[in-house]
């Protein structure tokens, strides 16, 4: 009868999830390491992770733990619910955030399927964040990591109750400092390894040229960019090309300085206005998620991000139902842009999220 606990970790091949596996197998778990293949194969080489390399370096850490590790392709899932969902939300003037629709429908779903085959207890990946719980076990909490500017909470507001309850995040009490420290205790191979910034499966960060690989141009069609009276100032290149705060690019004329405040895939149009009109303190999110939903409160005082590495700013939720939360900030904000999740705070707990639609 097997006697440890069995996790399986997914291994990106970086440090991260390398240090996880070591530091499970330290505290006494049957470690299994599972690396994803998730980009197509026409961009491996280029991809910042899920390249041969990445792979390859994944294997070498598991053979130096001495734990047994398994490769899964899943490049045709990664394709419909991560790739073409970022290619469709730019054609339809958002700005998407591929790494939360990963981590829903793509990561923890292949690794809870892959838990089941081999009988494990748990997975962990290499996240900076941490999960608490009551005294028996019967709630879980997500919470931010103790290194702030590592925290990756935010990139997972959306894990159920279930997920939370099988899943192990080590590193969520250790600094980045830390575990480069603890990966050189370990002797791993990829101690010293860089850190990607970019997007996976986009290749320096060129989202234009990827986007334009996948898609019909001439159903790409140039229309209007007006003001927000409505009154005609130029001609843009597709919707795809602009983003909400763009300023550059706009090949336009005016007396003051015109921003991107509005992208209407509909009327196929670029609405630009000047700086206070892109402020903004009442937005729209849908498609949300709450990790504890009990612990949600109307006019309650909460922090908020709608960006990975923006400062929270404080807010209040106006109304909540089965389709969507409106949420009003304290101050006025700039650059609410449709696509990216907003994830709501309560000091250092994760109450949930959603996609920002208006």
């Amino acid at each position: 009868m097997r006697k440890k606990k069995r996790v399986l970790v997914g291994m990106s091949g970086g440090i991260d999830s390398s240090v996880t596996a070591a530091l499970l197998q330290k505290r006494g778990y049957d470690v299994i390491g599972i690396t994803m293949q998730l980009v197509p194969k026409e961009t491996e080489k280029q991809s910042a992770c899920c390249n041969l390399g990445a792979i390859n370096d994944a294997k070498r850490v598991a053979s130096k733990l001495n734990i047994p590790h398994y490769t899964i392709n899943i490049r045709d899932e990664f394709k419909h619910h991560v790739i073409d969902y970022f290619v469709n939300e730019y054609l339809l003037g958002h700005t998407p955030n591929p790494c939360v629709e990963c981590n829903r429908y793509i990561k923890f779903d292949a690794l809870e399927e892959k838990c089941k085959e081999l009988n494990a207890d748990y997975i962990a990946t290499g996240h900076y964040c941490k999960i608490t719980s009551n005294a028996n076990k019967s709630r879980f909490y997500l919470k931010k990591a103790k290194d702030e500017k590592k925290d990756q909470s935010y990139f997972l507001y959306m894990l159920s109750q279930k997920q939370l309850s099988r899943t192990l995040f080590p590193l969520g009490n250790y600094l980045k400092s830390e575990i480069r420290d603890i990966a050189q205790s370990f002797n791993l191979i990829n101690a010293n390894k860089k850190e990607s910034q970019d997007i996976c499966f986009v290749t320096n960060g060129n989202y234009k040229s990827f986007i334009e690989d996948r898609i019909d141009k001439e159903t790409v069609k140039e229309g209007n960019i007006v003001d927000s009276s409505g009154n005609f100032l130029g001609k843009h290149t597709g919707i795809y090309n602009y983003t909400i705060g763009q300023r550059r690019g706009l090949n336009i004329s005016h007396i003051a300085p015109l921003y991107v405040i509005k992208l209407n895939s509909k009327d196929n149009e670029v609405i630009v206005g000047t700086k206070d009109e892109l402020a903004t303190n009442t937005f729209t999110i849908n498609a949300y998620s709450l990790v504890n939903p009990e612990q949600i409160q109307i006019n309650k005082l909460y922090s908020v991000k709608i960006r990975y590495k923006m400062i929270p700013f404080q807010c209040k939720l106006l109304s909540i139902n089965n389709d969507e939360i409106i949420v009003k900030a304290t101050t006025p904000l700039k650059f609410i842009t449709p696509g990216q999740s907003c994830v709501i705070y309560d000091k250092d707990i994760v109450i949930g999220g959603g996609i920002i639609t208006k």
